[in-house]
């Protein structure tokens, strides 16, 4: 009797090689669409964090008149303000800083230092509470920022205490 000569796989270990890769894929492609997302919301929470972080440096800039400032206020955030009547931060009658949302335009995003701004940001408002400057942003659904192929519009806030002299 003559032996076989096996130089393959046969149907069965095939089927079982296939069904051992797509356990893998079902189990794996969930783990790193999250990641994705939480990256693209990581994003989203650092663009306004920055946003914060430049309106706070130039509102403290603009409104301490001690000697010891020696940087100038961004021209870009007096433009920002002086945009149009509803974009200041006002004060009540006692001296306190009244809530006042202003919105943000995609020149103003891009002058504190957020790159594309007009294709990933749908709305920026930033607003003064008390002793912090706090901003929302929303991605456009087909920026970069988007979360879950674009079926969201992923929403972030930064704040940013303005420190008192």
């Amino acid at each position: 009797m003559k032996k076989l000569n096996r130089k393959g796989f046969t149907l069965i270990e095939l089927l079982a090689v296939i069904v051992i890769l797509a356990i893998v894929m079902v189990v794996t492609i969930p783990s790193v669409i999250n990641a994705m997302n939480s990256a693209r919301s990581g994003q989203l929470k650092n663009a306004a964090d920055t946003v914060a972080d430049w309106l706070t440096k130039n509102y403290e800039l603009s409104t301490y008149s001690g000697a010891l400032s020696t940087d100038p206020v961004d021209q870009n955030y007096n433009e920002f303000l002086n945009n149009t009547t509803d974009k200041a931060w006002t004060k009540d009658d006692n001296g306190t800083i009244k809530y006042n949302v202003l919105t943000m335009r995609s020149e103003d995003l891009v002058n504190a230092g957020i790159t594309d701004a007009s294709s990933n940001i749908d709305t920026a408002l930033a607003k003064l509470v008390g002793n912090k400057i706090c901003v929302t942003l929303t991605a456009k659904s087909t920026g970069s920022f988007n979360v879950n192929g674009g079926t969201n519009k992923a929403t972030s806030a930064g704040c940013t205490e303005v420190s008192s002299r």
